[in-house]
């Protein structure tokens, strides 16, 4: 099976398309163990090469992925609010390359993070950014610090797990935060 990359493809939604340089890849490695998560969750990291995925930062989800009740009514929440305070450490989800590192309109400062075999994560509302485009990391890297920048009611992180081109709960694929 020949990969081909997310922009290559023209999956790419939100205007990111420039932004996804389409030939930077990551390998992946299975050493871990799966034991604990859910089916859904499994199953996501399996087919995302059974890294074992970890949360960018310690603290209580803000805000789940999914339609939104309230005061964005029927509007689509495609990924997770947790609670962080400005300054906060951020650390990717898995071993990965930046693909783009910069600002996005609503999201503020952002990173995006290649993990490979199509799998993407944004990390939004920074306060500072510590990566360039093209730098490998691996999930001890601090990537950048936690912000209220962009679209916000308050400081937080937003993080977002794309495959395939679709938007995948990240509670699925990691559990519950811990903090």
């Amino acid at each position: 099976m020949t990969r081909r990359p997310l922009a290559a493809r023209g999956q790419a939604s939100h205007g990111i398309r420039a932004a996804l340089h389409p030939r930077w890849t990551a390998p992946f490695t299975c050493p871990y163990s799966i034991r604990g998560l859910s089916a859904a969750g499994a199953v996501a990291l399996l087919a995302l090469g059974c890294q074992s995925p970890q949360w960018p930062v310690d603290g209580q989800l803000a805000s789940p992925f999914g339609v939104r009740s309230g005061g964005g009514l029927g509007e689509l929440h495609r990924g997770v609010d947790i609670v962080a305070p400005v300054g906060t450490p951020v650390r990717p989800i898995l071993d990965g390359r930046v693909r783009f590192a910069g600002t996005m309109r609503g999201y503020g400062q952002v990173i995006w993070i290649d993990h490979g075999d199509d799998a993407l994560s944004l990390y939004a509302h920074l306060s500072e950014i510590s990566v360039e485009a093209g730098e490998p990391v691996r999930k001890s890297t601090v990537i950048g610090l936690s912000g209220e920048s962009g679209n916000v009611t308050g400081p937080h992180l937003h993080l977002e797990v794309w495959r395939w081109g679709r938007e995948v709960d990240p509670v699925q694929l990691i559990g519950r935060p811990q903090g």
